[in-house]
């Protein structure tokens, strides 16, 4: 649910205010057999509430300055309750039937002025007092997180023609990240390839756990972007940027002696292990193709052209080794695309193709993650049958294929998870009343 209220009280001074509220309940029951009997069976469900209040007051403060003043509250919560079974016995008694909950209370506070120098440089300054607080059941009883950070607001613009629209940004900001829920709860999730508390796991096959003591991460960032737009409404622009990372959340896998075990268990947590630097390029057009591609094709010609290149470099300085990258982010990305309206039809197709490459992260000094290349094809088309009345055709991931990722350590072991996902096809019909 949401709501948004606004109200100018005259033509120099407005406040806005927004409210969001939400909830998701998710439930499960996992089964699995070996020699047709019932071997391990998984019931359980977490729910997850969410309110979000924010609000921005503006004031003019005579021809040249706007003061912006505002506030953001958010209140996360998370309910688990889960209960494992191995050969008909409970998995781990007295652990699995506990119902944990875990909550992140965020409050963030900001004071900006809006400055325009002239005709050409428009400057953002201000700043902003964030504060997040977490707090999440363990096995032992209740831990209590609070951290708090202040925070400069920069941002420039410049427009090399104040009379045109192309524009150089620039900006330096620092952004505050709290860890999901998720990995704040401590409850154990034993391997399935090594469900019994009796048996020695491996690195690769390890248990996971959630860490009720993560900090947020602490992101300072530089930003440097150029906007050209064209006569005809197409668009290029090329973007760069700098952040580094304090307090990086990542899981790390150790051997330890747990409470559930009867023997050592190799664990995955998540853990603020270290900072990290990324480096990126950011390449983005659009518009007509006539516009894109003069002399080529035909300013008739009722076609639109749109595409994105991403180059992205990132070090964790935890983990002095080749391919320390961020996980998830890959060393490029791109995607292409186009909308073509037919002139004697009343009928508008389009495509879009993302593609990225295979790449190897290193996670830790002893653990890699090797992960498989990856494309997208979606299309549509859409037929307007009158002025009221329209029919559309989606297809999304049209051309599936193979995906994987393969976990490996220095012992030697590893884990293989492959992935295709079916192509999803809609049909609807809209009517404008």
């Amino acid at each position: 649910m949401t709501g948004q209220w606004s109200s100018r009280f005259s033509g120099e001074r407005k406040l806005d205010l927004k409210l969001m509220m939400g909830q998701a309940l998710n439930e499960f029951v996992n089964q699995s057999y070996r020699a047709n009997l019932p071997y391990r069976h998984s019931v359980g469900e977490g729910k997850d509430r969410t309110l979000t209040q924010s609000g921005k007051y503006g004031q003019l403060l005579g021809d040249y300055h706007r003061l912006s003043a505002g506030w953001e509250f958010e209140f996360r919560r998370r309910d688990d309750e889960r209960n494992v079974t191995v050969l008909g016995s409970q998995q781990l008694p007295g652990i699995d039937a506990l119902p944990l909950h875990a909550k992140i209370d965020r409050q963030a506070y900001y004071l900006q002025d809006e400055w325009e120098l002239s005709d050409q440089w428009l400057l953002y300054g201000g700043l902003r007092h964030e504060t997040i607080a977490t707090r999440s059941d363990t096995l032992d009883g209740a831990v209590s997180n609070r951290s708090q950070v202040m925070s400069p607001l920069l941002h420039v613009n410049f427009k090399p023609d104040p009379k045109g629209r192309d524009v150089i940004r620039g900006s330096l900001t620092r952004s505050y990240k709290a860890p999901d829920l998720y990995s704040l709860m401590p409850r154990p999730t034993l391997n399935s390839i090594y469900p019994l508390p009796t048996q020695q796991n491996d690195q690769v096959a390890s248990d996971r756990a959630g860490n009720p003591l993560l900090r947020p991460e602490l992101a300072t960032g530089l930003d440097l972007a150029y906007e050209m737009y064209f006569t005809g409404g197409g668009l290029f622009s090329v973007g760069l940027f700098h952040r580094r990372v304090e307090d990086l959340i990542r899981y790390v896998t150790t051997l330890e002696n747990v409470s559930w075990a009867t023997v050592p268990r190799w664990v995955s947590r998540p853990q603020n292990i270290s900072t990290a630097h990324s480096s990126g390029i950011e390449l983005e057009f659009k518009g007509p193709a006539s516009q894109l591609l003069p002399g080529l094709v035909d300013a008739k010609t009722r076609l639109d052209l749109r595409g994105t290149l991403n180059l992205y470099r990132s070090k964790v300085d935890a983990v002095p080794m080749p391919n320390s990258r961020l996980d998830g982010q890959q060393p490029w990305s791109a995607t292409l695309g186009f909308d073509y309206k037919a002139i004697s039809l009343p009928l508008t197709f389009g495509a879009n193709l993302s593609y990225t490459p295979g790449y190897v992260t290193q996670q830790t000094l002893s653990q890699a993650l090797d992960q498989t290349r990856s494309r997208a094809l979606d299309l549509y088309a859409l037929w307007n049958l009158n002025h009221q009345v329209s029919l559309r055709f989606g297809a999304t991931n049209a051309a599936p294929q193979w995906t994987g990722r393969i976990t490996s350590s220095d012992d030697g072991s590893s884990v293989q998870v492959l992935r295709k996902t079916r192509p999803n096809y809609t049909v609807a019909i809209d009517i404008k009343l």
